[in-house]
C-alpha cells in the first residue's frame, strides 16, 4: 500500500500545480515563446504575410503566431503550406513548404502565444 502511495503522491502535486497556476502550464503565458504545439489541435492557419502565420487553435481562444526566420517565397493567403512531422507536434526549427510550384521551403523561428485582441489585429492587418 505504501508503494502505491508513492506512485499517487507525485502526479496529485503535479495537478494541484496545475489548478494553482490556474492552467498556465497547459496553455502559456501570453507573449511567451514555446518550442512546440500539437499539431492535432491546430484548427485554423491564416496567412498573414510571408513572416507570419497566425493559428487559432482547437479549444477555448487559444491563439499563437507563427514567426518565421525570413520571408517566404510564395507564401501568401491562398497558397497553403504544409509540414511533415513524426511526433503530431510542428516545433521551432520546423520546416513549412509553400503548396506553390515555385513555392519556398521556410524556417520557423518562433511559436509565440497571443491574446486574441492581437489575433484579430492580425487578421484586420492581413486585409
Amino acid at each position: 500500500m505504501k508503494a502505491t502511495f508513492r506512485k499517487v503522491l507525485p502526479a496529485a502535486l503535479l495537478i494541484a500545480a496545475i489548478f494553482a497556476s490556474g492552467g498556465a502550464m497547459a496553455a502559456g503565458k501570453i507573449g511567451e515563446t514555446q518550442m512546440c504545439i500539437d499539431s492535432q489541435r491546430i484548427n485554423n492557419t491564416p496567412i498573414i504575410d510571408r513572416r507570419t502565420i497566425l493559428i487559432q487553435m482547437r479549444g477555448p481562444r487559444e491563439y499563437k503566431r507563427i514567426d518565421l526566420v525570413r520571408e517566404c517565397a510564395g507564401l501568401q493567403e491562398g497558397t497553403g503550406f504544409g509540414y511533415s512531422t513524426s511526433i503530431n507536434k510542428l516545433c521551432v526549427q520546423d520546416t513549412l513548404k509553400v503548396l506553390e510550384v515555385a513555392g519556398g521551403t521556410c524556417l520557423i523561428d518562433k511559436i509565440v502565444n497571443i491574446d486574441e485582441t492581437e489575433a484579430k489585429s492580425l487578421l484586420d492587418r492581413k486585409r
